[in-house]
């Protein structure tokens, strides 16, 4: 009988040497360790080398991980539109494969969103340094600010202070936006500013469940 799930993970990643593979197992680690655990993770390999899916199928991990490969890379938000036509669940969160999960982000953005009128649910994030992976530096967005939807839809068109990987998002509004347009480096930002413009509700916790890895290469 399959499996029915609450959420599915969407990971794109665009791999094509063992550091990035390195970073990607580590990430998906971070879902291992996941408090909540019905979820599903899809992992898109956009035009990765041969490596990626050998290493990723040949690592016990406790998930039940769907792969699905795009061979010829077209761009990010190419990338994840691909994967929505494959997500099956009424929610979507997202995962950047060089990031990771704090162990009950996705615990406690299930139990707000099943109880809050929510479309587009974010959390705050830490930074994380490339040479020391316990050295976590609090973002450059405060906590306590772009919390409600109405702070976050009249700020938004200034600045991105949403992180894409930190969303959990209602599939039936990413339909009804036809997904993301191909606006590299802004498709997300994009997507909150249209989204916002068609009604669809925003909040971002006030706490940090996403950690950002900066000066990693950028694998997605």
């Amino acid at each position: 009988m399959k499996t029915k799930y609450d959420v599915t993970v969407l990971i794109c990643v665009h791999s094509t040497n063992y550091d990035h593979d390195f970073l990607l197992v580590k990430s998906l680690k971070s879902l291992e360790n996941q408090t909540y655990k019905n979820f599903k993770t899809l992992l898109v390999l956009d035009e990765c080398w041969e490596n990626t899916k050998k290493i990723v199928t040949h690592t016990n991990f406790d998930l039940d991980i769907e792969i699905q490969e795009k061979n010829k890379k077209s761009g990010l938000g190419d990338a994840k539109n691909f994967g929505l036509l494959f997500v099956e669940t009424d929610l979507v969160a997202f995962l950047d494969a060089d990031d990771l999960y704090c162990q009950d982000k996705l615990e406690k953005q299930l139990e707000f969103i099943n109880n809050n009128d929510v479309d587009f649910l974010g959390t705050q994030s830490w930074n994380n340094t490339k040479n020391n992976e316990h050295e976590l530096i609090e973002s450059c967005f405060s906590l306590g600010t772009n919390e409600n939807h109405e702070e976050i839809s009249k700020n938004i068109y200034q600045e991105n202070f949403l992180t894409h990987g930190s969303m959990m998002i209602k599939k039936t509004c990413l339909d009804k936006l036809g997904g993301y347009r191909d606006i590299k480096g802004t498709e997300d930002w994009d997507l909150w500013k249209r989204a916002i413009e068609m009604g669809f509700k925003f909040h971002q916790l006030q706490e940090r469940l996403y950690i950002y890895r900066i000066g990693t290469s950028t694998i997605r």
